[in-house]
């Protein structure tokens, strides 16, 4: 990815190492399993971080705002995810294909705090900066309420949830867990045609198998059509660094007693 200096006006006020977008541009080598890669990825502007927030607009959580590939470690899993890593690599280097296809992502397994919304996150912030890319986060709940709120919108008044149907990368959190009713399935229907129709490209991340979605069956057919499935593996690696902590924490107050 090629990225122009823009010009900075005397007196302006622009940052002149993120010109005015909270993110500054740096190289990393991502692909550890064949040849090393190296690649354009993005982390907020280390000389204007005072106002970094304000610019960011994805709604990605607070907790994964510095998010990108080179943070996600495939190697902190007792089971080889290499497989996975490469499928993200994939996305990374080969999006004009995956784009031309019209292929997303669909991560999920039974497991709380396996990964699968960290690696939606730093997969999809990568993506934006490397390719330029509108991208949003929303959960699934939360983007049924902003439906059910633009319903009782006043005429002219922003329809808050257009945004998550028109934007070109979307991560769609924890589908699954939202009630289960026949407009709110009308609603995620009308969301994953809408995008796939109009070549938005969707990661979905879930406790559930596709198979045991509770949406209705034209959209789980194309969640499946426009998604390459990836389980994680079953085992909660936030409790495990949850652990780590707690350990070096202990053993640090033990030293100090001592």
């Amino acid at each position: 990815m090629n990225h122009q200096k823009i010009p900075i006006r005397p007196g302006s006020g622009e940052c002149p190492v993120c010109h005015g977008t909270g993110w500054e541009i740096y190289k990393a080598t991502v692909f550890e399993y064949g040849d090393p890669e190296e690649l354009d990825f993005a982390r907020p502007c280390t000389n204007c971080t005072g106002a970094r927030r304000l610019k960011d607009q994805t709604g990605v959580p607070d907790d994964y705002y510095s998010a990108d590939l080179t943070k996600f470690n495939f190697r902190a899993y007792s089971t080889d995810i290499s497989k996975i890593q490469q499928v993200c690599q994939s996305m990374m280097t080969d999006f004009d294909e995956w784009n031309r296809l019209g292929k997303g992502l669909y991560i999920w397994s039974k497991t709380p705090g396996s990964g699968k919304t960290y690696l939606a996150c730093c997969l999809a912030k990568s993506l934006m900066m490397a390719h330029d890319l509108q991208m949003r986060f929303v959960t699934a709940p939360d983007y049924i309420s902003l439906v059910g709120d633009s319903y009782k919108r006043e005429r002219g008044e922003e329809d808050k949830s257009q945004i998550y149907r028109t934007c070109k990368l979307l991560v769609l959190d924890d589908i699954g867990s939202q009630i289960d009713k026949e407009w709110q399935r009308q609603e995620l229907f009308r969301l994953t045609n809408y995008r796939i129709e109009h070549g938005g490209i969707t990661i979905y991340t879930s406790n559930l198998a596709t198979s045991s979605l509770n949406v209705d069956d034209r959209t789980k057919d194309r969640i499946i059509k426009s998604s390459i499935i990836i389980q994680m593996p079953e085992e909660s690696i936030r409790r495990k660094r949850a652990a780590e902590e707690q350990d070096k924490f202990l053993s640090s107050i033990l030293r100090e007693g001592a």
